[in-house]
């Protein structure tokens, strides 16, 4: 009996400490989502709301089954395959201010602004991913976009990828190859009939 008692409690304190983990790892994704938001509405651009339409955009077109993390999976692992995102590519209306603005310093903002410890920030999985991409950046010259959709799919949990700030990095890339998608595709046709 006692043996049982011990192997609830371990489980119980297990089960608390992941609670609590992922508890913490949300406020600090939410505060760095402020930040996400303040880099962009020095642009005068609402970036939350566009995200969030082109996600209706990508259910409607069919590239999403749903918006669960799984859903981005699937996706993740589709364009893993290929090199681009299948037709239908229906969009049009692209802000140049999400396809080539960066935000910078989203770590500084959140330790700063809302007093965030630099290491809860460090300890996230979004981080500890974002850290080894920037390593990968810094030691090679190109880096395929797949190894992009390969390290999402692979590394990140599903509730982790519909977290606040994981969502929105996420919907960044996946907006800014969409647009590389679409205009790609349509110079390689114009391309194929002129050889015609």
């Amino acid at each position: 009996m006692t043996k049982y008692i011990s192997f609830l409690t371990s489980a119980l304190l297990l089960f608390s400490c992941q609670s609590t983990k992922e508890s913490n790892d949300k406020e600090v994704y939410s505060y760095l989502e402020l930040c996400f938001e303040d880099y962009y509405l020095n642009y005068d651009v609402e970036v939350t709301p566009l995200l969030n339409q082109f996600e209706l955009h990508l259910l409607e077109e069919g590239h999403l089954s749903d918006t669960t993390g799984q859903a981005y999976k699937a996706l993740f692992s589709s364009l893993d395959s290929t090199d681009y995102f299948n037709p239908p590519l229906k969009k049009e209306d692209f802000n140049n201010t999400i396809l080539y603005k960066s935000p910078s310093d989203i770590m500084a903002c959140a330790t700063t602004v809302f007093s965030i410890d630099s290491s809860a920030v460090l300890n996230t999985q979004f981080s500890k991913i974002a850290k080894e991409i920037s390593d990968k950046i810094t030691n090679e010259e190109e880096i395929s976009i797949h190894y992009f959709f390969n390290i999402y799919q692979t590394r990140l949990s599903n509730a982790e990828i519909r977290m606040p700030y994981v969502k929105q990095s996420i919907l960044l890339l996946l907006y800014r190859w969409y647009f590389k998608s679409k205009y790609d595709r349509e110079i390689q046709i114009k391309e194929t009939h002129r050889i015609e």
